[in-house]
């Protein structure tokens, strides 16, 4: 309910679409498909990965599709195009994910052959994809304020614990916004706001907090933890990128900015994402024949302060130490489908700024899915 509230998903996704292919500097049709990861699919539009496409004005000739990992949509994208180039079917696509929280719809259920009392309920879009991530008949009913009150009860994190690291993770990302880190990351959007027209072209969440003005909140839930800042909050956004085989990208005279060497995705108990993230992982770094201290920034998707500690204790010091170092998603807010992308581009920019090796990106979705990727920064 920020600034982009009334922009529609297909404009978000299409506007950061057309930037990814002219920063690229190639021609639309020179691409093989469009893969695009959306959580709250509905039929306004159902497969954005197309529609946007077109809506940006891009080639009507690569194909497209829609796929849905709740969180890590965007990585699945990721992964799915990997998969596809390692696999000789495409050599290029466009790669990315989008989610408008403040568009969610609101609906009812059997109004087309039954309507009556019972059917008069409104349904959130927002709040359901949380509870029904997950069958609720064998889980029971699952937020994120409830999971991240049962993760600082099984790792014994305290109230003043978890204020103090959403304090820490705001300042993160202020310092990587005064300093102008990441403003390479964002393209700006112009909205109509009645008459006028106003551009937004910078993340609007992150503010200097102090330990006593958070500790001062009330928890969500009645003898739990987790208040409104210690968990992520709802943000609206888009990422796209163009992904290519080497040989594509040479035959194109493309820049190469980085390389996806490998990934990882595990599935266990929807509450304990933490311990399938460490497997998901785990995998990735097997994967690519690497260890977690060779690893020289880690964006993990934190979707509540208690998540972010119970990793870092879990992935030890050396890990902890490189985790989310420009701010995370308690601090930028979470953009569902949309997230991962957003932290590829902004580690492929950060390996390029410092020189680094390796990235390590990683989402935990709800339903207890974790997916992981390793990119190379490229000098």
């Amino acid at each position: 309910m920020g600034s982009l509230k009334t922009v529609r998903v297909q404009d978000l996704a299409a506007q950061t679409m057309k930037a990814a292919v002219e920063r690229a500097g190639i021609d639309s049709g020179a691409l093989d498909m469009s893969i695009y990861g959306q959580s709250m699919q509905s039929s306004s539009p159902a497969n954005i990965a197309r529609h946007a496409w077109t809506l940006a004005g891009l080639s009507e000739d690569p194909a497209g599709f829609t796929l849905n990992t709740l969180c890590a949509g965007a990585l699945q994208a990721m992964i799915s195009g990997f998969n596809k180039i390692v696999g000789d079917e495409y050599q290029g696509m466009l790669i990315g994910g989008v989610e408008s929280y403040s568009m969610s719809q609101y609906y009812i259920f059997h109004p087309r052959y039954e309507m009556g009392p019972q059917s008069m309920c409104f349904h959130d879009q927002k709040i359901e994809i949380e509870t029904n991530a997950q069958p609720q008949e064998r889980y029971g009913t699952l937020t994120a304020a409830t999971l991240a009150d049962i993760i600082a009860r099984n790792y014994g994190l305290s109230r003043r614990d978890l204020d103090a690291y959403t304090v820490r993770d705001h300042a993160r990302a202020m310092d990587a916004i005064g300093e102008r880190r990441i403003q390479g990351d964002v393209v700006p959007l112009t909205i109509k706001k009645g008459k006028t027209e106003v551009t937004e072209g910078a993340d609007e969440l992150p503010r200097a907090a102090t330990l006593e003005e958070l500790m001062a909140m009330p928890p969500i839930n009645q003898d739990g933890t987790a208040t409104a800042a210690t968990v992520a909050p709802w943000a609206d956004g888009a990422a796209s990128l163009i992904m290519m085989s080497a040989q594509k990208a040479e035959a194109l005279g493309c820049k190469t900015l980085s390389k996806m060497i490998g990934f990882g995705v595990a599935a266990g108990h929807p509450m304990l994402t933490e311990k399938t993230t460490q497997r998901s992982i785990q995998k990735a770094l097997a994967q690519c024949g690497l260890a977690i201290e060779d690893i020289d920034f880690l964006n993990i998707h934190t979707p509540s302060a208690a998540y972010g500690l119970a990793l870092e204790d879990i992935l030890g010091e050396t890990a902890a130490s490189r985790m989310n170092s420009d701010g995370g998603s308690l601090a930028f807010g979470h953009a569902g489908a949309a997230t991962g992308g957003i932290m590829v581009t902004g580690m492929i920019h950060r390996l390029a700024r410092t020189g680094a090796r390796y990235g390590l990106i990683n989402v935990g979705a709800l339903g207890g899915q974790s997916l992981t990727i390793i990119i190379e920064g490229r000098s």
